[in-house]
């Protein structure tokens, strides 16, 4: 907790862990609003993929709300006015194979220049894949322009807790989720 922690998260930590989740499929599932099928010992289940990760809190040890034994057996993508207007941003530290320092995923329906719906998932900086209800109520209803993405992300990041070594996240994350956000408004459809 004390150590080197340049890479680890600054959402969703606890007391017991501030390691980061290192995947990027999850976020762009969270940002399209996909949903896991599970199949377990009492039948099947199907939750929003956003809930299938747990925080660590107290129990870090565990990761996520299978059962033992259970198994995922579909991802479930819905199409929506959103899914077209969608992308995936990553910064690393290096161009080749790397973990995200910071990334987004997000999916917006615009109409008529008013964001109607908008999905934000964050990684690289969160203990899960980390969706920010908080930013996507900024956006909505409202003109999707750079005071507005960069009002987008202090939201997403206002209950960001940085250590020494990952404190620098907190900026690159607004800067990623703002430019990801302005890139999906600019994207021709």
């Amino acid at each position: 907790m004390a150590g080197v922690n340049r890479r680890h998260a600054i959402l969703g930590v606890s007391d017991h862990c501030i390691a980061t989740y290192p995947g990027d499929f999850a976020q762009a599932l969270i940002a399209l609003d996909a949903s896991v099928e599970i199949l377990g010992s009492s039948g099947a289940l199907t939750i929003p993929f956003a809930q299938l990760h747990r925080e660590p809190g107290e129990t870090p040890h565990l990761e996520s709300r299978l059962a033992p034994g259970a198994l995922i057996t579909a991802f479930i993508v819905p199409g929506g006015p959103w899914t077209r207007r969608s992308l995936f941003l990553k910064i690393r530290d290096r161009e080749s194979f790397d973990f995200a320092l910071t990334s987004a995923a997000v999916a917006l329906h615009l109409d008529e220049g008013a964001v109607r719906e908008a999905r934000v998932a964050l990684g690289g900086v969160a203990t899960v894949p980390w969706r920010s209800l908080d930013a996507e109520a900024v956006l909505i209803g409202k003109p999707l322009d750079r005071n507005q993405a960069y009002e987008a992300a202090r939201a997403a990041f206002a209950s960001a807790m940085a250590r020494d070594g990952n404190r620098f996240k907190v900026e690159l994350g607004k800067r990623t989720l703002a430019r990801a956000l302005l890139s999906a408004a600019a994207m021709e459809l």
